[in-house]
Formats: structure tokens, C-alpha cells, sequence
């Protein structure tokens, strides 16, 4: 009798179903700058936007995938006449470079921007200095989620600063920073999450 359910349990350990773990993991560390110049005359109105980036993300188990490119947004507008235009690029193609420590960061290139209230295209060239000034503010996070099955954990980490802007943006040979107040800013990201589930 004894040996009957010895054997029994063995068979049932043998045909006892494996219960498999799928792992997904995501990374993310990446530096950017970001810019913005405006203002408003009591007639005419200028806004323009640049945001450049230098960043690598990671899929596990796929290899690191390293992305650099920069945004260009700008306006103008005259409320006397009603006449205005706005316009939007992107380039893939401009060096953008940013020290770890948020001191400084540059950006220059070309870029091939779409006039909406137009409906041309308009070339664009972007030569920008960042200077990091005032405080450094870090910041991190981290959170744990458990549940029936699942795991999952997330991490942030990050610092941020605010610096000056030197430099030009020219659209069809005219400059549209020129003499136009600034703002600019400095900022690194270092991101993870893990998501485990049972099967």
C-alpha cells in the first residue's frame, strides 16, 4: 500500500503541469535640452520651440537602440493684419551634444520644416548654446506592484536645470531669435521597468 502511493505521487510530480515565468524588461537613459523663445509687441506675436535629445533604449532581450534628433516649432502672427504663419520639423541629423553634469549642451543643423499656413516646405538652420545656470534638482522614484501572477517594479531617475540660450534659428535666411526673449532648460533621465508574469 505503501509503495502504491509512493508511486502515485512520482506519476503525479511527473505529469504536474511547469509553471514558466515571461520576463519584460525596458530602459531608457537619455540627456535633452530644450529652448523657447517668445514675444508680444501689441501687434505682432513670435514663439519659437526646440527640443533636442541624445538618448539610448532598451528592449530586453533586444540590443540597445541609440536616437538622436531635434523638434523645431515656431509662429508668428500680426493681430493687426491677421496675417500669421506656424511651421514644424524634424531633423535626425543634427549633433546635439550635452555633458553628463548639466553644464552645457549645443545643437546645430538642418532642418527641412512644413509651413502649414503656406503649405510649402521651408529650410531651416539651428546653431544653439545652453548654459546651465542656478541649481541642480535631482529627483528618483521607485515602485513595487505585486498581484495574482504578476510582478512588476518601476525606477526613475533624473536631474534638471535651468540655463541660458545663446545662438540663431534662421528660416529662409531670417533669424527669428534675434532680439526675442528665452528660456531653456537642461535635463538627464535615467528610466527602468521590469514586468514579470506567471504562466
Amino acid at each position: 500500500m505503501k509503495a502504491a502511493i509512493i508511486a502515485s505521487l512520482t506519476v503525479l510530480s511527473l505529469t504536474a503541469p511547469a509553471f514558466a515565468a515571461t520576463t519584460e524588461q525596458y530602459k531608457f537613459k537619455g540627456e535633452s535640452a530644450s529652448a523657447s523663445f517668445s514675444q508680444y509687441d501689441g501687434c505682432n506675436s513670435t514663439y519659437v520651440g526646440v527640443y533636442a535629445f541624445d538618448n539610448v533604449t532598451k528592449d530586453a532581450p533586444g540590443a540597445p537602440t541609440s536616437q538622436t534628433g531635434a523638434n523645431l516649432y515656431y509662429s508668428s502672427y500680426d493681430y493687426c493684419t491677421g496675417v500669421g504663419s506656424y511651421g514644424y520639423g524634424y531633423s535626425e541629423n543634427a549633433t546635439f551634444t550635452s555633458s553628463n553634469s548639466l553644464q552645457s549642451a549645443s545643437l546645430s543643423g538642418s532642418f527641412t520644416l512644413y509651413d502649414y499656413s503656406s503649405a510649402v516646405n521651408k529650410t531651416a538652420a539651428v546653431d544653439l548654446t545652453w548654459t546651465g545656470t542656478g541649481d541642480l534638482f535631482r529627483g528618483n522614484s521607485h515602485s513595487t506592484y505585486q498581484g495574482p501572477g504578476y510582478r512588476s517594479s518601476y525606477r526613475s531617475v533624473g536631474a534638471y536645470r535651468d540655463a541660458s540660450v545663446t545662438g540663431t534659428v534662421t528660416v529662409d535666411g531670417t533669424n527669428l531669435i534675434a532680439n526675442v526673449p528665452s528660456y531653456g532648460s537642461l535635463s538627464s533621465s535615467n528610466n527602468g521597468s521590469l514586468f514579470i508574469t506567471k504562466n
